[in-house]
């Protein structure tokens, strides 16, 4: 099967779209939406190579500790092969924690779509720390 270019140009935004959408309910945690967005059969893999399923993922979601100020992606990319869409890009959170002190945390993600059903979820989300930036000599 070809997909024409508008297909595919229909595909990214849709997955932009997508990841758009995760950003808000993590904002947000809400992670009824969040379940909304990922496939029950979601794989998360985060530091330490460790893989939490759906379910984890959406209780370490709840979990964060302090408030979130905000959530926001930056140089989101999006690549479809055929029903297989990958997102990559930069995560930055600001969060206030609970003794007052606001911290900013950066990671880069890259998440792995698949088209089921006619729509896309997220089948594995990888996420690891940004490195600090480095200082001049």
């Amino acid at each position: 099967m070809t997909t024409s270019h508008t297909d595919a140009s229909e595909d990214v935004r849709a997955l932009l779209a997508l990841e758009e959408s995760i950003v808000r309910a993590i904002q947000a945690r809400d992670t009824q939406a969040l379940q909304g967005l990922m496939a029950k059969d979601l794989v998360f893999r985060g530091v330490g190579d460790v893989e939490t399923d759906l379910t984890a993922f959406l209780a370490n979601i709840a979990a964060i500790p302090g408030t979130l100020l905000s959530v926001e992606s930056e140089t989101v990319r999006a690549h479809v092969f055929g029903d297989t869409g990958v997102l990559t890009g930069t995560q930055r959170a600001r969060v206030r924690l609970p003794d007052g002190t606001e911290v900013t945390d950066v990671g880069h993600f890259t998440d792995v779509c698949q088209r089921r059903d006619g729509r896309w979820w997220v089948v594995l989300a990888h996420s690891l720390p940004a490195p600090p930036p480095s200082t001049p000599d």
